[in-house]
């Protein structure tokens, strides 16, 4: 077996890993699902392909940064904690104006609440950033598939982002066909109805990423607090 068939094996094997773990990730019902299923009932198939967008931007500088050292940063509590207390404010506020116009949301009116491209990617980047969930599977899962896969050179990680972001495609733009092919034996309650759950799951999560950040706030107290009752202990030891 040549190099290039060695080198191209162990992409292979790179691909499909990231991709089935991205998978599993990606089916688990959360702020980006909510966001996909409320865009893509008010503009289509292709909000999907800008929310994925802004997800992949954030991810492409993740695996970037845990190629100069990231993952150390990531898993300070206090980091951790700052991006869940944002997050969770963000997606209270997303809840709950979801939750006040539900009832008076239409199928007709539908485009009036649909974001601009540059609003679409943004929000894929809002949504993945202040997800603690988002970073901390980055920091210990992520970080572990790579120093698994042993990725050394640019090509190595180009792969595993290639099959990372192609288990969220393929998950996402599934559910984004399935809403976008069955939209028009929609009524309006049952429009209204998805956007009452999509409120719902994303006011949930809103409590949850602030119970996580006040949390993790507490954790980064303490560690502070025993390191500054340890120091003077190792000066007088000295």
């Amino acid at each position: 077996m040549t190099s290039a068939d060695t080198t191209f094996l162990r992409w292979a094997r790179t691909f499909g890993l990231a991709w089935l773990i991205a998978f599993t990730g990606a089916v688990t019902p959360g702020p980006m699902l909510a966001l996909v299923i409320g865009q893509v009932l008010a503009q289509g198939f292709p909000a999907v392909l800008l929310i994925l967008l802004g997800h992949a931007l954030i991810e492409v500088l993740f695996i970037g940064g845990f190629a100069l050292g990231l993952t150390a940063r990531l898993q300070r509590p206090r980091l951790r904690g700052g991006l869940a207390l944002v997050g969770g404010l963000a997606l209270a506020w997303m809840g709950l104006d979801i939750l006040v116009h539900a009832r008076q949301a239409t199928l007709a009116t539908a485009d009036a609440q649909a974001l601009d491209w540059p609003m679409l990617v943004a929000a894929g980047v809002g949504v993945s950033l202040s997800n603690p969930y988002f970073t901390g599977w980055w920091a210990t899962v992520g970080a572990g598939q790579m120093a698994t896969f042993g990725l050394r050179r640019l090509p190595d990680y180009a792969v595993f982002w290639a099959g990372h972001e192609m288990g969220d495609l393929v998950w996402y733009a599934a559910v984004a066909v399935l809403l976008a092919l069955g939209r028009h034996l929609l009524s309006d309650p049952v429009y209204q109805g998805l956007l009452l759950a999509c409120g719902a799951v994303i006011g949930a999560l809103a409590v949850l990423f602030l119970v996580l950040g006040v949390r993790c706030l507490r954790q980064a107290s303490r560690e502070g607090l025993s390191r500054a009752a340890d120091g003077p202990q190792a000066t007088t030891a000295g």
